[in-house]
């Protein structure tokens, strides 16, 4: 299979549509028929349900099955107009005069071998969660156009990236102000470094279908103490998840996993990748590095539930038609970026996520459907300690509140929990002709245009703290020819929180404390300095941050943040 692969690749890529997993761009839909008949089908089991309360999880289960079955019937009419054939190449006549292009069009490199840059270069930028050097995109030329800050080294990085080699090297720089409410006001500054290197087996002539990644990040600055100061259940800022949320002055290597395609439809996923970037990710503006800063629009907070910021997996992805997408597999929830197999698979997290691919008049959509069983045993919130001192108070409180344990606590555990995560995706309005949209996001470039996401989540209450969360943002890119790399986004979430977690806090500490449910909004602009130098202010308020209230009964803050992401 894979030796017809590369036989095809001479061809043009438009024949390619739908090779690898994520490089799929919903260029086959089922009939129209086929589509209402599978709506009646969900609808009329959806109402044999008991009439329950949208907060049940009998309700937020199959909520996502309906919301489905009513995007699809949408997609019908983009079946007649479907134009997403090939790739998007690089304009050179919209570049200003004296800039050069070190290739055509950075697109596939003829090989021998079956090259998954070639069949699906979206997978690169995908894995990295920022611009991959080499790929559809690249623009070389002066400062003032480079989409890398150093440029080609002369010719080198091209070389390097015709035979399967990608470096990219990306900085973010964090300025945040707690301007008033959170556990403690004041500034802090945090810098995330991350090194990427992708190694196509194709390019590089070793053999069809395979990808190397390999990662090395690190955050520098002031401490997690010192970082984490707003108090609400998530970070204000996905930066400080990474490479581990009290990993804060260290280098590591995270990442290094092996993606190898079997057959056309079916590929593999073996090794340490970073769970934040991979699963649950949007059609769009999903990059930690230069869109929304709060971790409620990058990661459904319902999966810090089952996982640590990575984790090792052994997962196969599977496309049996050009519109769905099958992941699954085990995944180990002791993982860190600081252990290499440290109790590795003790436990387990078995996921699966569907996605489903579609068009609403030509503009491109997605909804996704996941799920997460694991047997790492978690706080039992409805009764999560045993008998306590009173010197013992503080330290169970501050566990209950996402504090490492010292181990000396009785603790009490639930041996087994899940959850179920959905996300959606939709484009309201493209600036790109119909028939270059397919080709750029192929290649993993964003749109010029607006776009609407939306997060739910569901996960009992006795093991997570969040049980049930929803989140929508309103996401813009390019809509300006002078400003085509700016993107601006806002949001706005709502984690309701566990009632066996707010019942215990009432209880040890007396009635002296409560905890209502948490909301947030954000609002950033990313402003392309030049495309390789992004300056990225936001403004967050959250109502009731979890810690914040407990502890110092404050039910608001207000986040100031300013991030500088350089690719270098």
């Amino acid at each position: 299979m894979l030796e017809r692969i590369a036989r095809r690749q001479s061809q043009p890529l438009k024949s390619q549509a739908g090779t690898f997993a994520s490089g799929s761009p919903f260029t086959s839909l089922p009939s129209a028929n086929a589509l209402k008949r599978r709506f009646v089908t969900i609808v009329l089991g959806f109402m044999t349900l008991p009439n329950r309360s949208m907060k049940s999880w009998r309700s937020v289960n199959h909520l996502g099955p309906c919301i489905l079955a009513i995007s699809l019937l949408w997609s019908t009419s983009a079946i007649a107009t479907e134009n997403f054939a090939g790739f998007r190449h690089i304009d050179a006549s919209g570049e200003p005069s004296g800039t050069t292009q070190a290739a055509p069009d950075w697109g596939p490199v003829q090989t021998d071998n079956a090259s998954i840059a070639n069949l699906s270069p979206v997978l690169l930028p995908f894995f990295n969660n920022g611009p991959v050097f080499g790929l559809p995109g690249t623009v070389v030329g002066d400062f003032w156009q480079n989409t890398q800050l150093t440029g080609d080294w002369g010719g080198f990085r091209t070389s390097l990236a015709e035979h399967g080699i990608f470096f990219d090297l990306y900085s973010t720089s964090a300025y945040q102000d707690v301007a008033s409410g959170g556990l403690k006001t004041g500034s802090s500054f945090v810098e995330n470094l991350q090194l990427c290197i992708n190694i196509d087996t194709g390019r590089a002539g070793l053999w069809p279908g395979g990808l190397f990644h390999f990662t090395v990040g690190s955050r520098l600055g002031d401490s997690a103490k010192n970082t984490f100061t707003v108090g609400s259940s998530t970070p204000q800022n996905t930066g400080l998840a990474f490479p581990g949320p009290f990993l804060d002055a260290d280098v590591y290597p995270t990442e290094y996993f092996l993606v190898q395609g079997l057959t056309p439809k079916f590929s593999l996923l073996l090794g340490k990748l970073a769970i934040l970037d991979i699963a649950d990710q949007t059609l769009f503006g999903d990059s930690t590095k230069y869109y929304f800063a709060n971790l409620n629009f990058n990661k459904n907070p319902i999966a810090l539930t089952f996982y640590n910021t990575y984790t090792i997996a052994a997962a196969g992805v599977w496309t049996p038609t050009k519109w769905l997408t099958i992941a699954g597999g085990v995944f180990d929830p002791n993982t860190q970026a600081s252990n290499f197999v440290a109790h590795a698979f003790d436990k387990v997290n078995l996921y699966t996520g569907w996605i489903f691919s579609y068009a609403v008049d030509g503009l491109p959509g997605q909804f996704e459907l996941q799920y997460n069983w694991t047997n790492k045993a978690k706080i039992d919130l409805e009764s999560p300690f045993g008998s306590l001192s009173l010197p013992q108070v503080p330290s169970a409180i501050g566990v209950l509140l996402g504090n490492p344990s010292n181990g000396k606590l009785p603790i009490n555990h639930k041996s087994t929990t899940w959850g179920t995560i959905e996300n959606i995706s939709q484009y309201l309005y493209v600036k790109e002709d119909q028939g270059t949209i397919a080709g750029k996001l192929k290649s993993g470039q964003p749109l010029n245009g607006v776009g609407i996401f939306a997060r739910f989540g569901y996960s009992p209450p006795d093991a997570s703290t969040v049980t049930l969360h929803g989140s929508v943002a309103l996401f813009a890119h390019g809509l300006c020819e002078a400003r085509k790399y700016d993107s601006f986004g806002a949001g706005y979430y709502y984690n309701a929180i566990s009632n066996d977690l707010k019942n215990s806090i009432k209880r040890l500490t007396f009635n002296t404390a409560s905890v209502n449910d948490e909301m947030g909004m954000e609002i950033f602009y990313d402003f392309a300095i030049t495309p390789a130098i992004r300056f990225i202010p936001s403004y967050q308020h959250i109502w009731n941050p979890i810690a914040a209230q407990v502890s110092k009964h404050e039910n608001g803050a207000d986040v100031f943040l300013s991030r500088m992401t350089v690719a270098f």
